[in-house]
């Protein structure tokens, strides 16, 4: 196929080299391992952070964001943890949610630690900014959570059409 390179054709038609860095686009960041520790001995229910990471899209016009969480949950209690990925860009006053609650639970004492993942995607519009991505817990027993991590891909989410 033979175009003259204006780039005014679809993805796939597209033959500017310039148009194609871009929807080749790719950056990999990841996030320090968290770790909570929190004696809870009122059954209420507590929130913390557990991680962040930093992530600037500037240098995409239509960023796709791959979030990958993992954590290993070490407690030797019953209960539930509630896990949530938050985002907050520079031109925001709150927290906006990212991800649905994933629930980790355990119905019987054990001495056995868990791996605990789960991966989302965040491809919202407007995103040409740094954003901190927070991963949250929320639990009413005593958390022993280590080595929670937050990665990301970010890739270039096509061209217009």
């Amino acid at each position: 196929m033979n175009h003259d390179c204006e780039c005014e054709y679809y993805c796939d038609d597209c033959c500017c080299e310039k148009e194609q860095e871009k929807l080749n686009a790719t950056v990999l960041r990841c996030g320090s391992p968290g770790y909570v520790s929190f004696p809870n001995l009122t059954g209420v229910d507590i929130t913390r952070t557990i991680t962040t990471l930093q992530i600037n899209t500037s240098e995409f016009e239509h960023p796709c964001i791959l979030l990958s969480f993992t954590a290993n949950i070490v407690s030797g209690v019953t209960g539930s943890y509630r896990f949530q990925i938050f985002k907050e860009c520079s031109d925001q006053v709150a927290l906006i949610p990212v991800s649905g609650i994933y629930v980790y639970s355990r119905s019987a004492a054990t001495t056995v630690s868990d791996t605990f993942n789960f991966n989302v995607c965040d491809c919202a519009t407007c995103m040409n900014d740094c954003c901190t991505y927070l991963v949250v817990v929320t639990f009413n027993v005593s958390p022993v959570i280590g080595g929670a991590t937050l990665s990301a891909i970010v890739t270039e989410n096509g061209c217009k059409n």
